[in-house]
């Protein structure tokens, strides 16, 4: 396979798609997944599956400094200032979310574990798409920096509590596993990630406080981000949480985040072009001619947790009405973190092959369509754009 050759179409034609949505005043991470979309197998079949599935790569890295990105946006002084507000709202929204969604499929005759665990994936939300428009639009604001960090808080809950659901499903599903053992595997999942990711961002920082020059510490950020999410995989841990941590420890221990975020700019816009458009190359538009009932219970069940569930727990806060009205619909997008979780999901559980995938992607198509304009409106609603 001539991959310069297909790389070269990703990035071209979904740097085109980006601008294309940008004159009609869409997000450009909408144009980058709708040209996918149409160049993937649903469409013209220029990127079919065997390639999608052959730079897996491109996706680990980007959902790498995706990571990165998101933890630094941990800082301390976030917590201080915003902690028990935004943590009032993603434990909330995000429970809320994970009931409704659980419940409705359940009532529509899907297993309880199927249940559960659409449940806890309903929970994520798309840090790529989230930060990639909060980047195109440069938005500065208060608003802007809560939802943040607030996709950081809830993709961080999410995979605790998948960890969590997936390890007792195991229990119940082997009889043989005790309770100390599902207690091992917890902490295995949760704690071996956050310390691996201790020990990459004191590297990193110890390196950034000698004041590297950028290129070179570029390469050695994108070394360590590979190799965390490689340890990840060999362990069987949560690459994703593992880079979160990385970059939430790197952003607590040092003042000049300006040297990571340089290097970061620099490699950026083409692995999230060339991630979001293979993303909607994924989408398979034959999934939508056989929807029925479970899907839509998963899309209205995501949207009323998501939507409803902030502006309920935001009450409890002191976040501004507007804040309130919007931060839901900021919340939507869905992408590759929840793709990744459903198939380790399904790795865990062959039994469920097939089942939540299909589930899940159907929600993709939706939210990462809708979900980009629903974001740009909120923004919009509260001033952090015109």
């Amino acid at each position: 396979m001539n991959y310069p050759l297909y790389i070269g179409i990703i990035l071209i034609i979904g740097l085109i798609g980006g601008k294309l949505a940008s004159r009609v005043k869409l997000p450009s991470v909408t144009g980058y997944i709708l040209i996918g979309l149409v160049l993937g197998p649903s469409v013209t079949n220029i990127i079919t599956k065997e390639l999608i599935q052959s730079v897996q790569f491109i996706n680990q890295l980007a959902l790498g400094i995706l990571a990165i990105s998101i933890g630094m946006e941990l800082h301390r002084y976030v917590f201080r200032k915003f902690g028990r507000t935004l943590l009032i709202v993603a434990l909330g929204e995000g429970f809320l979310t994970f009931a409704i969604v659980s419940t409705l499929i359940y009532l529509l005759g899907m297993p309880i574990a199927v249940s559960l665990v659409l449940g806890v994936l309903s929970m994520t939300v798309s840090p790529s798409t989230v930060m990639s428009i909060l980047k195109e639009y440069k938005t500065k604001g208060k608003f802007s920096k809560n939802l943040a960090a607030l996709v950081a808080i809830e993709n961080l809950n999410c995979i605790v509590v998948f960890a969590v659901v997936t390890a007792i499903l195991l229990a119940f599903k082997n009889a043989h596993i005790t309770g100390v053992a599902v207690a091992i595997l917890i902490i295995k999942e949760i704690g071996l990630a956050v310390a691996i990711g201790a020990i990459s961002g004191l590297i990193l920082a110890t390196v950034i406080k000698k004041r590297p020059s950028n290129n070179k510490f570029l390469v050695l950020l994108l070394g360590v981000i590979l190799v965390n999410t490689g340890i990840a995989q060999i362990l069987g841990l949560a690459a994703l949480l593992l880079n979160m941590t990385t970059g939430a420890v790197i952003t607590n221990l040092i003042n000049r985040k300006q040297i990571m975020k340089a290097a970061l700019n620099m490699v950026e816009l083409p692995i999230f072009v060339a991630f979001l458009t293979l993303a909607g190359a994924k989408l398979d538009l034959s999934i939508l001619l056989s929807i029925g009932l479970i899907e839509i219970a998963y899309i209205i069940g995501r949207l009323s947790g998501k939507i409803g569930g902030t502006y309920i727990f935001s009450k409890l806060t002191d976040l501004p009405n507007l804040t309130r009205k919007n931060i839901g619909l900021a919340l939507t997008p869905q992408a590759g973190v929840v793709i990744g979780l459903s198939v380790i999901a399904e790795q865990k559980f062959p039994e469920m092959t097939g089942v939540v995938t299909g589930i899940v992607l159907t929600g993709v198509i939706f939210f990462e369509v809708v979900g980009p304009l629903l974001l740009k409106r909120a923004l919009i609603n509260t001033n952090e754009i015109s």
